[in-house]
């Protein structure tokens, strides 16, 4: 008989589990051992679910990422798309400020391993805002336009998630400034 995948939902809860576990040590050192006595699941479901130890973020990543194109597809249709990517990131990280998820962003940031799921990760959004930077511009989905905007709104992200981690600003505030540094159309206030 097939084992059933898990849902999303077991496997976001599994992530944050994990999380907890990577922000407590600072770093991915904590063992596959360590991480399954935390989750309750045996190494090898583990194993099974996750190619990589540093993979078993990849669910909180990809809801992450998958929020923020939702957001953006979300943004009024008249708002150019600097504003609308500041507006999406605002939304989908307005309680990416407080203390647990700057803990894991500044555990994410430091360590490597952990470092290259969540660039992978958000590399992979681009397929996720495809549709909507492709509508915003007014142009095909493969388009080199939509494709650079899709670049422009990753960039942005992970900018933004930078500077609120490594200086303390706001959503707001960090989506603003590296708006403004990306595009034209965004004001700063």
């Amino acid at each position: 008989m097939a084992r059933r995948a898990p849902d999303e939902e077991t496997l976001l809860g599994v992530a944050r589990t994990c999380a907890e576990v990577f922000v407590a040590a600072g770093d991915s050192s904590p063992t596959v051992a360590t991480l399954v006595a935390a989750t309750g699941m045996s190494e090898r479901t583990f194993h099974r679910w996750f190619p990589t130890k540093p993979d078993c973020l990849r669910p909180l990543f990809d809801a992450g990422n998958q929020a923020y194109a939702a957001a953006l597809g979300a943004q009024p249709a008249d708002l150019p798309l600097g504003e609308a990517l500041v507006a999406a990131f605002v939304a989908t990280n307005a309680d990416g400020s407080d203390a647990t998820s700057r803990a894991l962003m500044r555990t994410v940031f430091g360590d490597l391993a952990l470092r290259r799921v969540w660039l992978e990760a958000s590399y992979a959004t681009t397929a996720a805002l495809r549709p909507a930077v492709a509508a915003r511009l007014g142009v095909d989905e493969h388009a080199v336009a939509t494709t650079v905007g899709c670049g422009q709104a990753i960039v942005l992200a992970i900018a933004a998630l930078t500077h609120v981690v490594e200086d303390g600003l706001t959503a707001h505030e960090a989506a603003a400034a590296v708006g403004a540094a990306l595009f034209a159309d965004v004001r700063t206030q």
